[in-house]
């Protein structure tokens, strides 16, 4: 099947019910059935119940088990057009809008599948950085009372990573951190770039240890200068991801920022390949663990 993309691929590929349930079929074994129990190879199909019984140990599973629509009782469709919507909004989707654009009875049940979804856009973190890459903190959150910058209270602190070659951007990464703390950022550079490469930061001392891993390289502000003149990409990837969140969420949860986070670096470090953008986030789906509505609010 070629990639989907337009309205129109999706309506295409995507009649029915049956061409959804044999498409996640494929995805899910890719390779032909596979117990989850005991690991053989063949199974009886239950059509009544659309579940498949396992020769050898009589286990039986639906296609659904165990990936992030486990127990989502909507259609396969249905949630189909959930995935394509967001991996396809360039803006993102609230779930207040995908409650209304699939006829979702319930606002929960909507906040909760986009948020299952939302988890497998998670980084794998198997593909770090490996060219020139500028480095960054920003706050995230509402305007509160309290201290201002990286000590600022009752906001959320976020690290980002961006490869740059001076002109154009490559990958990035953004993560949540306590507080700007050697051993924060490191550990935060540490799982996402890989070792060697340059480093651009400012002069803030917490930097500092990037010369023991990295080619570490510090800028330093002037009166003729600004922050955004001196690491001009990474901050264009932070004013960005302010404006989606800004523009697209009316609240945002400190709790679940890394979610949102997630979601925006997934859309971005695909910008490129936007063809088999839904056909990635589907897989993903299909091999991310379920969790529950009290999983998430507990």
């Amino acid at each position: 099947m070629k990639p989907v993309l337009s309205l129109y691929d999706f309506l295409n590929h995507f009649p029915s019910e049956n061409e959804c349930f044999q498409y996640l079929v494929k995805k899910r074994w890719p390779d032909g059935f596979q117990c989850p129990k005991c690991n053989n190879q063949t199974a009886y199909f239950i059509e009544k119940q659309r579940r498949f019984q396992c020769t050898a140990c009589r286990h039986q599973t639906s296609v659904t088990a165990g990936t992030v629509f486990h127990r989502l009782r909507y259609p396969l469709l249905t949630l189909f057009w959930a995935v394509y919507l967001v991996a396809t909004s360039k803006k993102g989707i609230s779930a207040m809008e995908l409650k209304r654009k699939l006829n979702i009875r319930s606002y929960q049940t909507a906040w909760l599948l986009l948020h299952k979804i939302r988890s497998a856009m998670a980084s794998s973190q198997m593909f770090p950085l490996t060219s020139d890459v500028e480095v960054d903190e920003t706050i995230v959150g509402g305007r509160r009372p309290g201290k201002r910058g990286r000590g600022a209270e009752g906001k959320s602190l976020v690290a980002a990573a961006v490869e740059t070659d001076g002109k154009t951007m490559g990958r990035a990464y953004l993560e949540t951190i306590d507080s700007a703390t050697s051993d924060n950022l490191t550990s935060f550079l540490s799982r996402n770039l890989t070792p060697g490469v340059k480093v651009t930061s400012d002069s803030f001392k917490a930097y500092s240890f990037l010369s023991y891993n990295f080619r570490h390289v510090s800028v330093k502000s002037s009166t003729q200068s600004s922050d955004d003149d001196l690491l001009p990409k990474v901050h264009i990837v932070i004013a960005n991801l302010k404006m989606w969140l800004r523009g697209t969420y009316n609240c945002l949860p400190a709790k679940h920022l890394q979610n949102y986070l997630d979601e925006f670096i997934f859309r971005f470090n695909r910008r490129w390949n936007l063809d088999n953008i839904f056909d990635k986030l589907l897989v993903r789906c299909v091999t991310t663990s379920s969790f529950t509505y009290a999983d998430l609010t507990g």
